[in-house]
């Protein structure tokens, strides 16, 4: 099996589990907007106030919630799902 039919895969399963429908905490859909925009970690930290080590924890735990190979699986699943917002990038400030 190739690699892009792993993420077929992901995306089926997702679209075929009607009875329970994947969400993300608050936090995680804002850890997951920024990372969409493109954020490095440490600006994802400063931002919200998170400890550095805490993002790459929150993005372990939303790409598992989501089955996403990636950090951009994730969020091309998420806004495939409608679970972040395809808005054009914030001014990042650091």
């Amino acid at each position: 099996m190739g690699k892009g039919d792993s993420s077929l895969g992901t995306e089926a399963r997702l679209r075929d589990r009607p009875e329970r429908p994947i969400r993300l905490s608050a936090r995680q859909r804002e850890v997951l907007t920024l990372v969409a925009q493109g954020a490095t970690d440490n600006e994802i930290a400063c931002r919200l106030c998170l400890s550095s080590p805490s993002v790459p924890e929150y993005v372990k735990r939303i790409r598992k919630r989501l089955g996403a190979n990636s950090r951009a699986h994730a969020v091309a699943l998420a806004l495939r799902l409608g679970l972040i917002d395809a808005d054009p990038p914030e001014q990042l400030s650091t």
